[in-house]
Formats: C-alpha cells, sequence, structure tokens
C-alpha cells in the first residue's frame, strides 16, 4: 500500500478574476425571483459575464438567440417578469430549489463566444433564512 496526495482540481478560468472548477455551484437565495432577477444577480456576483440561454435540464427557459429576434419582444418581456417558480412549475412545499444550467459569454466579448466552465446555479425558490429559523 502507498499513500499519495491526489492532484489539483483542474480550474477554467472564465475572466481575470473568476476561476471554476468542476466542483463548483453557484447559489442564488431570494424568495419569489423573476427570471431578470436571477439573471442580474448572477451578472452583478460575477462582474464580467453575460447571461445568454437559460435551461432546467435540457428543458429551454430562456434562449437569447430566440428571444432577441423580431416580434419576440412582448414574449421576451413576459418570460424575463415571470417568476422562476412559475416558469419550471415548481410547488412551493415541494421543492427548496431549482438547479439551472446557464450558457455565459464575456460581456465585451465581440464574438459572443460561450464560456466553457461555467458551474451549474442553485436557485433557491423559498427563504432559506427562514426555513433554516424554523
Amino acid at each position: 500500500m502507498q499513500a499519495s496526495e491526489p492532484g489539483d482540481v483542474e480550474k477554467t478560468k472564465l475572466t481575470e478574476k473568476l476561476e471554476t472548477c468542476l466542483w463548483d455551484r453557484w447559489e442564488i437565495e431570494g424568495h419569489d425571483l423573476t427570471l431578470e432577477q436571477v439573471i442580474k444577480n448572477l451578472e452583478d456576483k460575477y462582474e464580467g459575464l453575460q447571461v445568454k440561454d437559460v435551461l432546467r435540464g435540457n428543458a429551454p427557459i430562456y434562449f437569447h438567440a430566440i428571444m432577441n429576434a423580431p416580434g419576440k419582444e412582448t414574449e421576451k418581456e413576459k418570460t424575463l417578469k415571470a417568476k422562476i417558480k412559475e416558469l419550471i412549475g415548481a410547488m412551493a412545499d415541494e421543492e427548496n430549489y431549482v438547479d439551472l444550467t446557464m450558457t455565459c459569454s464575456l460581456k465585451d466579448d465581440k464574438e459572443d463566444k460561450i464560456l466553457e466552465g461555467v458551474p451549474p446555479i442553485r436557485v433557491y425558490l423559498t427563504d432559506q433564512k427562514a426555513k433554516q429559523a424554523l
């Protein structure tokens, strides 16, 4: 038998100040958040990123390219203003959170290249602090 130290986990550099790895998960807390609030929260917290698409598993919630097409302005506004619970059909008593996949690009990237290595995002559907107090 031989003891050994595991190697460092491989990291992906998203921006100059932001690195992620396979084990990362970003969390967003808040009660009754809209999709727009979730996107803004993520872009504010992880400066330099711009959210493009939002998926739950393989199910699309928001596609940037489709929603920015001519004639889709009303649908885009309605989707962004909708609460996450409504978009995923969650029951507050049954689900405390939802894990989303978001594709991101750099805000100042003229090519709008999708970044590899953006971790899953866990959005809490209930007030976690209130639940912990119980």
